[in-house]
């Protein structure tokens, strides 16, 4: 039997046939499949997008989604469309969205196709934004949100995440992702200001991978560099519990979980981000999302030796790990309330024209592999355990790199008890004591981690020119009125650097009967201290009967973080701000700011990000401010004195200051409320019954800000600042 070997054509009917029928399969497997099947993995090759483009044409359910997001329009000159720009550098834009206009810098963004940063002017930043990342966004796209949820969570600073959308070259692109670019500003506003900012790669085979890229700051990467050199040959002779006194133990645990739960075992595929805290000596882990796609790795399968790498073996880091987890775990539930509360804000506008429900099981699918039962049965510790390796150049890059002052070892108490023998104080148990004598340190001097310090009544310590002291542990003065501690310059004519104790959030600072003077600020140990008397770090810092004056430095004293307790203490002469507060709770009561110096300018008190109670206290003579309540702090100032200052009592930068019962007597000016720093916004000044005699003017506000006067102190103010 012979086959035909003749074509036969297919006509015109039978295609129509066909593609009808593939749309009829089409139409009701789209009407009438189940949504997580829809929204779930599909074969060859298909993906999400495709599927919802299908989705929309063919699924006639009645739950199609709707909902409107913010609008920012970027226009320009039509030859200069926003969209068709392809370099690498900044171009002029102009930038709209509610309440705000002005020409702005932008650029594509490198790491994700489609995106943009915007930058505004450092004078008039966008809703105290300098820069903002703009990526194309989709349903899937909430992820983002949900990752920022788990950062917040765990305790990291992250930057927020939104959704907008775009108008640019006369059309709607569509919606964005939106997040605040990691910068100074963005490092301010979150307690870091002046940290130095580093990105940190994990591949050994590349040479630029070796050491941190820092943002600007030679001077971070030449302190920092040698310190990194010395952790990692500690790491190949074994050791490697150096860690913590390098990163913040904490935020390094917490960004390995983060690290593990975004990208599990390929975590070290990505660089990380961290800020250097001068305040501390430390590096600060920071929490951003990946935006580049990881570089396979063929050639050389192991990870850089960095400080997130080391984190994962050090064993301190590792129990923070388990911790975080643990509580992460414990607290499932609540997290996963609040992933629903971002489904019902912003689902409805991410899948517009698309079924609800459809978004709906996808963004679970998403959920369930981010804190989903398999994920949280998972050990993090032993799915981000890498094999470390350095670089091939290493060697040759580090040479010359010296690590200088204090390195924590064995042999600490050897230090102690050498230190002790040079100066003639001596050691009781883990403490270095000074009793009553005179003390000559002739050079830099770190105290071991944890150590504490004592200085007895009559105890006289000199320091010479240049030369700091650091205490990494609890600081008690013990001194009298009568019979008070004095730490002084050696050469009257020769400040000293900086008196600096830093504490780890557990440490005690007692100090009583105290007379400093003669220093300036100083940088030892990696940290950067600008008060002649410096405090970053401590639980809580009490002072009593203290004359703390003349210094030569930014700060005669300046407190970081803790709660403060000052009371019957003298603050004169520094050659700027006397005291100043940074993230500080607590009182100052009974004591006295004033300056006599004729090239001075500086405040009496200083207050940031701090909520501060004043009682009893005398401001004179101040060239700047007498207190000074700036980057969103609270202060009540009460039945004290501001005599001859140039502004007595300023409210600035987010900040609210209440005056009541205080007398205010030949100033400049009495009250005053202004925007200084950009990135902030206005501030309140709210007067009650107070004493004003012969200034040259009682009060005054830029359009940012208001002065308001009440006639009784609120309840509700007591009760901010612990008043019955």
């Amino acid at each position: 039997m012979s086959r035909s070997v003749k074509h036969r054509l297919i006509g015109a009917r039978a295609w129509l046939m066909a593609v009808a029928m593939v749309a009829v399969l089409l139409f009701v497997g789209f009407r009438f499949v189940d949504t997580d099947r829809l929204a779930g993995d599909w074969p060859l090759g298909i993906e999400h997008h495709e599927v919802d483009g299908y989705a929309a044409l063919l699924d006639w359910r009645s739950d199609t989604a709707s909902g409107t997001a913010e609008r920012y329009l970027i226009s320009s000159a039509p030859e200069a469309c926003l969209m068709e720009e392809r370099g690498p550098g900044w171009n002029t834009h102009w930038f709209e969205a509610e309440g705000f206009g002005d020409s702005v810098e932008v650029r594509r963004l490198r790491t994700e196709p489609g995106g943009f940063v915007i930058k505004f002017k450092r004078s008039e930043p966008f809703r105290s934004q300098r820069h903002i990342v703009l990526s194309p966004a989709r349903v899937s796209s909430l992820r983002a949100k949900y990752l920022e949820i788990l950062a917040d969570e765990l305790g990291l600073i992250t930057p927020e995440v939104s959704f907008v959308r775009i108008i640019a070259c006369g059309k709607d692109q569509g919606l964005f992702l939106k997040e605040e670019r990691i910068d100074d500003d963005f490092l301010e506003k979150r307690g870091l200001p002046g940290a130095a900012l580093a990105e940190f790669g994990h591949d050994a085979s590349r040479p630029d991978h070796l050491f941190p890229d820092f943002d600007d700051d030679s001077l971070a990467m030449t302190d920092l560099t040698p310190v990194l050199a010395r952790a990692y040959g500690e790491l190949a002779a074994g050791r490697t519990d150096l860690l913590p006194y390098l990163v913040d133990a904490r935020a390094a645990g917490a960004l390995l979980v983060m690290a593990w739960i975004e990208h599990g075992p390929s975590a070290f595929d990505h660089a990380h981000v961290m800020a250097y805290d001068w305040s501390r000596g430390r590096l600060v882990p920071l929490y951003r999302r990946s935006r580049a796609n990881p570089v396979a790795r063929t050639a050389v399968p192991f990870r850089m030796s960095d400080p997130l790498t080391l984190a994962i073996v050090d064993g301190t880091i590792r129990q923070y790990v388990r911790e975080r987890w643990s509580k992460l775990s414990d607290e499932a539930w609540r997290v996963r309330e609040r992933f629903a509360a971002i489904d019902r804000a912003w689902l409805p506008i991410l899948a517009e024209g698309q079924a609800l429900a459809v978004a709906q099981a996808r963004m679970k699918q998403i959920q369930e592999e981010l804190l989903g039962s398999a994920m949280l049965a998972a050990d993090p510790i032993k799915g981000l355990e890498a094999s470390l390796a350095r670089h091939a150049g290493d060697a040759s890059l580090s040479l010359g790199l010296e690590t200088t002052g204090y390195w924590p070892g064995d042999d600490d108490a050897a230090i102690l008890a050498g230190f002790a023998e040079r100066t003639k104080a001596f050691v009781r148990g883990d403490t270095l004591v000074f009793p009553r004598g005179r003390y000559l340190i002739s050079s830099d001097l770190t105290v071991p981690y944890g150590h504490a310090v004592v200085m007895e009544p009559g105890a006289r310590i000199e320091i010479a020119a240049g030369a700091s002291v650091m205490i990494q542990g609890p600081w008690h003065v013990r001194g009298t009125k009568r019979n008070p501690v004095f730490i002084r310059a050696a050469d009257d004519g020769a400040p000293f650097g900086s008196f600096t104790v830093v504490g780890d959030g557990t440490t005690d600072v007692r100090i009583e009967g105290l007379q400093m003077s003669g220093g300036s600020e100083g940088r030892l140990n990696g940290v950067y201290a600008s008060g002649m008397l410096a405090i970053h770090g401590a639980a809580g810092t009490i002072m009593r009967d203290c004359v703390i004056s003349g210094s030569h430095g930014e700060d005669l004293m300046n407190i970081k973080g803790g709660e403060v307790q000052l009371r019957d203490c003298i603050f004169e002469n520094g050659h700027a701000d006397l005291l100043d507060l940074d993230r500080c709770t607590g009182t100052i009561d009974r004591s006295v700011f004033r300056n006599g110096l004729a090239d001075a300018n500086g405040d009496g008190l200083d207050v940031s990000a701090s909520r501060i109670l004043v009682t009893g206290c005398t401001f004179s003579n101040l060239k700047d401010k007498g207190i000074s309540v700036g980057e969103a702090s609270q202060l009540l100032a009460m039945d004290s004195r501001f005599d001859g200052n140039s502004a007595a009592l300023v409210s600035k930068d987010l900040s609210v200051a209440y005056a009541s019962g205080n007398r205010f007597i030949g100033n400049g000016i009495a009250f005053a409320a202004y925007r200084k720093k950009p990135i902030y916004g206005g501030a309140r000044l709210v007067r009650y019954t107070n004493v004003l005699e012969a200034n040259a003017r009682d009060e005054q506000a830029d359009e940012q800000s208001a002065i308001i006067t009440e006639a009784v102190l609120d309840e509700k103010v007591r009760r901010m600042f612990g008043m019955p």
